[in-house]
């Protein structure tokens, strides 16, 4: 990084003596050489504060944005961009370098972990050298379900909803690629709200964990599930049982032997991202019968997806298998005609 504190320290000088046009050329000055020394970061934050010093310096506000822009796209990375062609295809060049330098990069060995199933993962990974392998575990057997190489993407089941893997990612050689850290989302839908939505249609055409899980036949799914609606009171446990924090209520939406999901609804992502891996107490009853009333049941939130409207949709595995007599009850429910709102 270039060292400008001397020349922020003059422009410093030329405000607090109210002399704004030295203090606007010398900034301008400044962010010129830290975006052509690849200080990005710095040319930003100065540019912020050109825009503070005089708002109605339009020609270099404006000049020293297409100046960064400009280094930027002269300063990415060729080979990334040859193997990520066809993603920044789709993108307008403000996009283009909001997605490569929101980017970090790693390099794995051989016979290394990304990540682990049952693992957080908040992570969007874009391969762009070596091979690596996923796999999904299944009663103490690995069984592949796709080799990654250059071009393929990593981790979109969870980078773009809050869920825990259900595969397994490791190398088969040595690894070279970029990730996204999941906070990004909520600067670029600040800054840049177009390229979330972009980057997320693009990964929608990649089989996804799920799709080759359902491809292979081993859907996460393996018990039936039933529609069900009512309110829900939840309160999260530590370990010991003890109730943590406030209770609060939600909407069902379906139910099987093994696990339960219900909306909640709020405007904080971060506040629904907390429930990831947390062990709940609920206590519900489903609605239009009398026999599924004040139901209690136990168990540990494995999965937390977006719906509308600021409704999260909260996916619980049970501590203890659902009792197969209230089971039956609901499916006579819903055979009966009873189709709850979902």
């Amino acid at each position: 990084m270039m060292d400008v504190s001397s020349d922020e320290r003059l422009v410093d000088k030329y405000i607090s003596e109210n002399r704004t046009g030295p203090a606007v050329k010398l900034l301008f000055d400044i962010i010129i050489r830290c975006s052509r020394g690849r200080d990005f970061s710095k040319a930003e934050s100065l540019r912020e504060k050109l825009m503070e010093v005089d708002p109605m310096a339009l020609s270099e506000i404006i000049g020293s944005a297409e100046i960064i822009e400009e280094e930027k796209s002269g300063s990415l990375d060729k080979v990334h961009m040859n193997v990520w062609s066809g993603l920044y295809g789709k993108l307008t060049p403000e996009e283009s370098n909001a997605l490569f330098y929101s980017m970090k990069e790693a390099v794995y060995e051989a016979n290394e972990y990304i990540f682990k199933k049952g693992d957080h993962n908040s992570m969007l990974y874009f391969i762009n050298q070596g091979e690596l392998k996923m796999v999904y575990e299944q009663k103490g057997k690995e069984i592949l379900l796709k080799r990654l190489r250059p071009g393929d993407m990593a981790g979109q089941d969870t980078f773009f909803s809050i869920s825990v893997c259900t595969t397994s990612l490791s190398t088969l050689s040595r690894v070279k690629m970029n990730y996204l850290e999941n906070d990004v989302l909520a600067r670029w839908n600040k800054e840049i709200p177009t390229l979330e939505p972009k980057l997320k249609d693009y990964s929608l055409r990649i089989e996804s964990a799920h799709d080759l899980l359902r491809k292979k036949g081993m859907d996460r799914r393996q018990v039936e599930r039933h529609n069900i609606s009512g309110k829900v009171a939840v309160q999260m446990i530590n370990a010991s049982g003890n109730p943590v924090g406030k209770a609060f209520r939600g909407e069902l939406s379906d139910i099987s032997s093994s696990g339960i999901s219900f909306y909640i609804k709020t405007s904080d992502r971060k506040n629904a991202s907390i429930l990831l891996g947390r062990n709940l107490d609920l206590l519900f009853a489903v609605t239009g019968n009398a026999a599924l009333e004040k139901i209690t049941q136990t168990g540990t939130v494995i999965g937390v997806s977006y719906h509308l409207f600021n409704d999260y949709i909260i996916h619980l595995k049970f501590a203890k298998e659902f009792d197969p007599k209230l089971i039956g009850e609901i499916k006579r429910s819903a055979n009966a005609g009873s189709r709850p709102k979902t």
